[in-house]
This record gives structure tokens, C-alpha cells and sequence, in this order.
């Protein structure tokens, strides 16, 4: 968010804060109606973007502005730039982020973005957190053709997308036209924020190749 924004919403805050005390409010009261009025105006706008909204000139908007932070660089590639940006993305959050699984997670995809789907596969065992480690070790199997150790895994997949989205890969795999636009649909329609961007422009690409 812009400086200048901030400042206002801030200055706001103050201003509100004095009137609010002058007239006797409870200053429980006064931090709960100032807590949401922050996050209103400087948090919501990111969260919505990240995990709740279903309108992708939003999170386009989001990802424009934060482009210059490594882990919203990698979805922007994919939407706007060539494969040799979103390999430098992804260089840059395996790079930046110390977390094992966030290393292993997004040098799962660079893996598979290099069409090195055994190295993908061996970068997804890795990751120590579910349904994280299921989702991109059934996303590389699937990757190699494995797909009935891929389908195994579609119950250990908590969020709906993910198996809709691994559901779609096979079927691409598969060459399988029709119900590959039936599960990659299924799966943007239940994704949200940058996940659905992800999705939809994954995807997007992915039947460009069917055709």
C-alpha cells in the first residue's frame, strides 16, 4: 500500500480515537472499533486476495503491485511473463524462504516446469507438511504416468480444489479432452484468491496444448 494511503487511513485512526474518548466510549470498545477499522482499510484487502475472492482483476491488481516479493512473483509469471521468468521466480523463493517445505515444495515445481519429473517427484517427498506433501507427490506421479499411485492419494487431499486439479492433470495426461475441462473447471470454481489465479492460468495453458 501507498505511503500517502497509509498515512491518511492512520491520521484517520487518531482523529477518530480522540472524538472517540472525549465522548466517554469504553476504550474496549474503542480498540475493538479501532482494530476493525485497520484491518478493514490495510489487512483485508490482502487476505481477500490471497485466500477469498473469486474476482481475478483483484488479485491480477495484488500480484502487480507485490511482483517485486518473491513469492507473489512466481504466480504474476505465470499469468504475464515467458517460462525463463518463472523459473527465475521460483530460483528466487526456493533462494529466499528457509522453511524445508516451502523449498521443496516450490523446487517440486521448477522440476516439473524443466520437465524433470523424476527430480519432482524425489522434491515432493521431501515436503513435511500435508496436504502439501500429497498434493505435489500425486501432482508429479501423475506427471510420470503413475497415475493409479496419484488417484491413491486424492483422499488424503483436504482441500477440494486439489483433487479436482489432480483429477484434471490425469485426464490431461490422458489426452482426455472433455473431462479434463470438467475437473479443471470444478477445481477453479472451488478455489479462491491466488490459488484460483494459479488455477485458472495453469490451466489455461494447459488446453491451448489439448487443441
Amino acid at each position: 500500500m501507498q505511503l500517502w494511503k497509509l498515512t491518511l487511513i492512520y491520521l484517520f485512526a487518531i482523529i477518530a480515537c480522540t472524538f472517540l474518548l472525549l465522548m466517554d466510549i469504553p476504550k474496549w470498545q474503542i480498540f475493538i472499533l479501532l482494530f476493525l477499522y485497520v484491518f478493514l482499510f490495510t489487512m483485508y484487502p490482502h487476505f481477500n486476495a490471497l485466500l477469498w475472492t473469486n474476482n481475478l482483476k483483484k488479485v491480477e491488481r495484488f500480484l502487480e503491485v507485490n511482483k517485486h516479493k518473491a513469492l507473489y512473483a512466481y504466480p504474476y509469471a505465470i499469468a504475464n511473463q515467458s517460462v525463463a521468468e518463472q523459473k527465475a521466480a521460483l530460483d528466487k523463493i526456493i533462494t529466499t524462504y528457509k522453511q524445508p517445505y516451502v523449498k521443496h515444495n516450490y523446487a517440486s515445481i521448477l522440476a516439473i516446469l524443466e520437465n524433470n519429473y523424476d527430480q519432482a517427484l524425489s522434491e515432493a517427498k521431501q515436503i513435511a507438511k500435508e496436504p502439501f506433501h500429497s498434493y505435489m507427490v500425486a501432482h508429479s506421479e501423475a506427471y510420470l504416468g503413475n497415475f493409479e499411485q496419484a488417484e491413491a492419494l486424492l483422499p488424503k487431499l483436504t482441500q477440494k480444489w486439489m483433487s479436482s486439479s489432480i483429477e484434471s492433470l490425469i485426464f490431461f495426461k490422458r489426452q482426455d479432452k472433455e473431462n479434463f475441462k470438467h475437473y479443471s473447471t470444478k477445481a477453479i470454481k472451488q478455489a479462491r484468491g491466488i490459488q484460483k489465479y494459479l488455477l485458472t492460468h495453469s490451466f489455461q495453458e494447459m488446453e491451448e496444448k489439448l487443441k
